[in-house]
């Protein structure tokens, strides 16, 4: 394939469900289910709006622990969330080209690394199942990090441990919490048609470049 582009990544990040697999996730119900955990456990819906979303609530639970020092309703909503992880696993399926090119990245020497908003239970299960580990040099999931994307936490904590600085990293995703990520750490981002979110042409986190299937990733080498 012929390269388009004079800027090389150093490395590359990907998102998971929607990006490397088909997106199966029941965001309605999982949403739902977890926003009636918290109002039984007495805490106010008060602070979320008409359309909150899990990593809304994922977050607010997070604030809740460190305010209390009390880990009980994050731990709760965690298993909540693993619930719908668990759904999805018996749905995924790998996107079109993405063995391959994990592979091409690999046999080229290119760290890779996965983050995502899903948990480690269902993560690694998929990977076991898939036998695709070894092609990550980093995996960060829902359950190590105390923020989710969009915020950067997790592209910053990944570069890090790969000591590449993020503005050589190119991170690959299919939804606005992906992007918002990659613009606030620093990161080009690679958004993949098909996904959780149709990026519409006047979003401020315009992505570096858009690709239909992951083997068009293959032109940087």
């Amino acid at each position: 394939m012929t390269k388009k582009f004079k800027w090389l990544p150093k490395a590359f990040l990907f998102d998971f469900e929607g990006t490397l697999v088909t997106f199966e996730w029941k965001l309605k119900n999982g949403v739902t289910s977890a926003l009636k955990e918290i109002e039984s456990n007495g805490y106010s819906l008060g602070p979320f709006d008409d359309n909150p979303t899990y990593v809304d609530i994922h977050n607010f639970v997070s604030a809740i622990k460190e305010k209390e020092n009390n880990s009980t309703i994050l731990n709760k909503i965690n298993d909540i969330f693993d619930v719908f992880d668990a759904d999805a696993l018996t749905r995924w399926s790998l996107n079109k080209g993405a063995k391959d090119t994990l592979n091409a990245l690999k046999v080229n020497k290119f760290p890779i690394g996965l983050i995502t908003n899903v948990g480690r239970t269902a993560i690694q299960k998929f990977i076991d199942t898939h036998r695709i580990e070894n092609f990550f040099d980093i995996i960060i999931t829902r359950n190590d990090v105390e923020q989710l994307k969009p915020n950067p936490e997790g592209l910053i904590k990944a570069s890090s441990i790969l000591k590449i600085n993020p503005i050589k990293v190119l991170f690959t995703g299919d939804s606005y919490d992906d992007l918002g990520a990659a613009q606030s750490s620093g990161m080009k981002s690679c958004y993949i048609l098909g996904g959780q979110d149709y990026i519409e042409i006047d979003y401020p986190n315009k992505p570096f470049i858009t690709i239909q299937s992951l083997d068009e990733l293959i032109q940087f080498i």
